[in-house]
């Protein structure tokens, strides 16, 4: 699947998406100014799976590592000691979730979407841009 078909069919609403346009032109004149171009690799398709793939940095490793611990908890001391360690787990998940969006200065509900984004293009094994430091 082509990353804009995924991005498309990802839900973002107009609105949405015009929030992450300004913010990519925003970006843009702090780089390049007012009427330089930009090259192919720093398209606006790109921007957002940047920023996919910075909110939901940390997102997936500390979801899977609290999955795991639930589920053995789960099993050890049954129902009641499996919901308390899903509390207990995925506090600091939110947390870190809630806490890379308000980074990047998106919404929640940008934020969920682009990780749900980034969980797609791992599904589909498209891999994000690559920033380089000069």
């Amino acid at each position: 699947m082509d990353a804009r078909r995924l991005i498309l069919t990802n839900g973002f609403t107009q609105r949405e998406l015009l929030r992450l346009k300004t913010q990519y032109l925003s970006k843009k004149r702090i780089v390049y100014g007012r009427i330089q171009k930009v090259t192919e690799d720093e398209s606006f398709d790109k921007f957002i799976l940047l920023i996919a793939e910075i909110c939901s940095r940390g997102f997936f490793g500390l979801c899977g590592i609290s999955v795991v611990i639930t589920i053995l908890t789960y099993l050890e001391e049954g129902f009641f000691g499996g919901a308390v360690m899903f509390v207990i787990c995925f506090i600091p998940v939110f947390y870190n979730f809630f806490n890379c969006a308000r980074a990047a200065g998106l919404n929640v509900t940008i934020a969920i979407k682009l990780s749900t984004l980034r969980l797609r293009m791992r599904w589909y094994k498209i891999s994000p841009p690559q920033i380089v430091d000069d």
